[in-house]
């Protein structure tokens, strides 16, 4: 099957590659309901302050920060499929627990403080280890085409997960309503583990080889590449701002805007369609203008699409409004995120996969503990509002860090077919660490698209 794939066979004769594609697309459906159930659980059900809220968001934002490069250092020392089936599983567990304490009248903040700390840690080690198996799946060649598959399949499960969340959070109740992602983790867990293929065999560490020492190869190694290291410093700014953001929208809509469950989950559903479109048009785009235009062009209209909700007001009108900012917003980040994570995982060493992956994790998801408290400080002091437009300013700083930084002057060598009047294949100046980004981006076809995930920047 993989001899089909590198010849030019559709990926969805791949077998492994599709029951990889439906895990994902089953997990983010799960996690679309949970994404409209927890904060009604918390801001409505608990009636939870903006600063507790903030601490909900801190609790799902902090496992990055403490357990990626342990992650990663996991991921390279074993076989990786393992790996993501145990972390389905212990995550299914963790969110059994809400349902569970809320029909014995246990349910508390701070036991959803606890289960989303566990959740992101199980989701930290599976979602490391199950991004670094792709490379293993397929040739460098199609990853573009794989990445673009998930993205835009991502996207539409995230929008059904948020619909189906509003109808069953309305049907059952927020807390009951989170049942689903447990299903969801069960299926996913039984998916990836009838995923039969070659693993490379793992590089067993030396008598003198400690997993400190693993954790600090891959850190030199991000750090020293010319090619990943501008590309986390600009994902780290991105995400740090969007979970800015993202802790203080839910209760803006909720409690400010007056947004009922259902409105609440129709607008993340269009947020996460636009990730779908996003999906579909990044392929043509990157093999048109290259990977850096694209990228630099979506973090360059991130800063308008908050906009509509600075000026809304509560209404149908706004909501449309809203609703169409994070369209678009969602649509560009998918774009970029998975550019910049088809580049990374081309122009990295396979026995590195693991642990590049775990430290552009640690570094860009460990600004958002910071970020979240960071919004509940501001959002309790100065108002949500104003917290939001803080936010939206903000967003121009990742486009500013790619943008003066050295990988414009680099990739765009690594692509001939995306210069005018040039032919893929001719020969041209490729600085270190990049030549193997050429085999992924110009043998992209027309045709088109890992988090719980999403947007995944990194």
């Amino acid at each position: 099957m993989v001899k089909d794939a590198a010849a030019g066979g559709s990926l969805w004769r791949h077998g492994c590659f599709f029951r990889y594609w439906l895990a994902n697309a089953v997990d983010l459906v799960g996690s679309g309901v949970t994404q409209v159930a927890l904060p009604l659980v918390a801001v409505v059900e608990l009636h939870a302050s903006v600063w507790q809220a903030a601490l909900l968001s801190f609790a799902q934002k902090c496992p990055p920060l403490l357990v990626s490069l342990p992650a990663g250092a996991l991921a390279d020392r074993h076989r990786k499929r393992p790996v993501t089936v145990g972390a389905a599983l212990v995550g299914g567990a963790a969110f059994l627990v809400i349902p569970l304490a809320d029909a014995v009248g246990r349910l508390s903040l701070g036991l959803l403080y606890g289960v989303a700390l566990v959740g992101s840690v199980a989701e930290v080690f599976g979602s490391t280890a199950r991004i670094s198996l792709l490379p293993s799946l397929l040739p460098r060649s199609r990853l573009m085409e794989a990445n673009s598959k998930l993205g835009g399949i991502n996207s539409l499960a995230d929008s059904a997960g948020s619909q189906l969340g509003a109808v069953v959070v309305t049907a059952l109740g927020a807390a009951h309503a989170v049942c689903l992602d447990v299903l969801s983790y069960l299926l996913c867990a039984l998916l990836l583990g009838r995923i039969r293929t070659h693993e490379p065999d793992v590089a067993r560490p030396g008598r003198r080889t400690t997993f400190r020492g693993e954790i600090a190869e891959g850190l030199r190694y991000v750090w020293s590449h010319p090619t990943i290291r501008p590309l986390v410093l600009a994902a780290t700014a991105y995400v740090a701002v969007m979970a800015f953001l993202t802790t203080l929208w839910p209760v803006y809509l909720l409690r400010w805007l007056h947004y009922s469950s259902a409105a609440l989950g129709t607008t993340l559903s269009v947020a996460a369609l636009g990730g779908f479109c996003g999906a579909l048009v990044v392929r043509p785009l990157v093999a048109r203008y290259g990977p850096v235009r694209v990228m630099l062009a979506a973090l360059a209209l991130a800063p308008f699409t908050v906009a509509p909700l600075l000026l809304a007001t509560p209404g149908r009108f706004s909501q449309m409004a809203v609703a169409l900012g994070m369209f678009v917003q969602v649509g560009c980040a998918v774009a970029q995120g998975s550019t910049q994570r088809t580049v990374r995982q081309a122009a990295c060493d396979p026995a590195l996969q693991g642990r590049m992956l775990a430290t552009s994790r640690w570094v860009v998801y460990g600004s958002q503990p910071v970020a979240a408290l960071l919004a509940g400080a501001v959002g309790t002091w100065y108002g949500l509002w104003d917290g939001l437009a803080l936010g939206a300013a903000a967003l121009a700083v990742p486009f500013l860090v790619l943008r003066f930084s050295s990988l414009p002057d680099s990739l765009p060598d690594a692509l001939p077919d995306s210069r005018p009047g040039s032919r893929p294949g001719s020969p041209s100046n490729v600085p270190s660490g990049v030549p193997r980004v050429t085999a992924v981006l110009e043998e992209s076809p027309r045709s088109r698209t890992c988090p719980h995930d999403e947007s995944d920047a990194s």
